[in-house]
């Protein structure tokens, strides 16, 4: 028997075990706690109405074959261990409360619709460029983890790390996705980051976004360069930064939203100085903050509502970020100018 179960305790018996591994059927129910559940060479496919909760599970690939972890519910478990040469395939949505260890060259893949949530004191322990955890289109790992400015903030190892910084983002939600975009017809790189903090604003800080080779979806790493988007992905700016041998280099980030990498080249400078002036977020209930994309001051802004009366406004911050706290509800048109160039903007305030 290949498969092996230690210090399980259990109320229904209606599992089996088997040379393809353990499986709890629709009516049963396993009961883990603290205990450990070990499958070599197999399966482990929970069916039950009911989700596991706690313990560990191990999954031992010594034949290189694939093997499955097939969900029906949200299961949790303490540590999802992964040993040997084997690949393993998620069907379902897990919860990992205190530690993903890969080991050896295992790699783990989430098929469709698949999701894995890392807990507020949880890390992937062992992933690197050729152990690495993959994905189908629209699945993703997350994690929320508060955020405090001048302590680099590693988010449990999803694949963000964060450096210094000027203000804190508070409690934070960062998801690695998979999937591309295409920008000006150009594809993008399979692996990307939605990064959702508290305080979104006058930030200053350096990150590392991570990619493994099998995400680069083609593009020489030495080409990437970092896009922006605040639109759900459906506009991109260049961001630029510095290609590393693992990770992407981004200095001076004011404000987070998706980030996603494609060859430097996707967007030329014509493009890019199209549109010398960007405001995120919007709509807006507090504050925003403006972009330009040569990093000069920002000179005067105007703001008129839809009739074309000029609206009274709070001063300028050295960040470059308007107070709207005291508008109501509705459309504005910002007049932004910079050291080289004047821009009209819509901006939503919503609240």
């Amino acid at each position: 028997m290949k498969s092996i179960i230690q210090f399980l305790i259990f109320t229904v018996c209606q599992f089996s075990i088997g040379q393809q591994g353990l499986y709890i059927s629709s009516e049963g129910f396993l009961q883990n706690d603290n205990a450990v559940i070990s499958v070599v060479n197999g399966d482990f496919v929970n069916s039950s109405k009911t989700a596991l909760n706690g313990g560990t599970l191990q999954m031992i690939g010594l034949d290189g074959n694939s093997h499955r972890i097939e969900l029906n519910n949200e299961n949790t478990f303490d540590y999802l261990e992964l040993y040997g040469s084997s690949s393993f395939e998620l069907d379902g949505q897990l919860m990992v409360n205190r530690e993903v260890f890969m080991n050896d060259t295992s790699s783990f893949i989430m098929n469709t619709g698949s999701s894995i949530i890392i807990g507020s004191t949880a890390e992937i322990v062992g992933e690197s460029n050729t152990n690495t955890i993959t994905g189908a289109d629209d699945t993703y790992i997350k994690t929320t983890r508060n955020h405090t400015a001048g302590i680099n903030n590693d988010f449990g190892l999803i694949g963000v790390v964060t450096y210094k910084g000027s203000t804190s983002m508070g409690s934070t939600e960062v998801f690695r996705r998979y999937g591309t975009f295409d920008i000006s017809g150009n594809p993008t790189v399979k692996r990307y980051y939605e990064i959702n903090p508290t305080i979104n604003s006058g930030l200053d800080i350096e990150a590392h976004f991570y990619l493994s080779d099998i995400d680069l979806n083609g593009i020489q790493r030495s080409n990437l360069a970092a896009y922006r988007s605040t639109d759900n992905g459906l506009t991109f700016t260049k961001e630029g930064g510095t290609t590393e041998t693992f990770y992407h280099s981004v200095s001076n980030i004011e404000a987070f939203s998706i980030w996603t990498f494609a060859d430097a080249s996707t967007l030329n400078i014509d493009e890019y100085d199209a549109n010398p002036i960007s405001i995120f977020p919007n709509p807006a209930s507090h504050s925003i903050t403006m972009y330009t994309n040569k990093n000069q001051a920002i000179t005067s802004v105007e703001l008129y509502d839809v009739t074309g009366k000029n609206m009274i406004m709070k001063p300028l911050s050295n960040k470059n970020t308007l107070n709207v706290s005291h508008l109501s509800n509705g459309i504005y048109l910002l007049k932004i100018l910079s050291e080289t160039t004047s821009i009209t903007k819509k901006l939503v305030v919503k609240k």
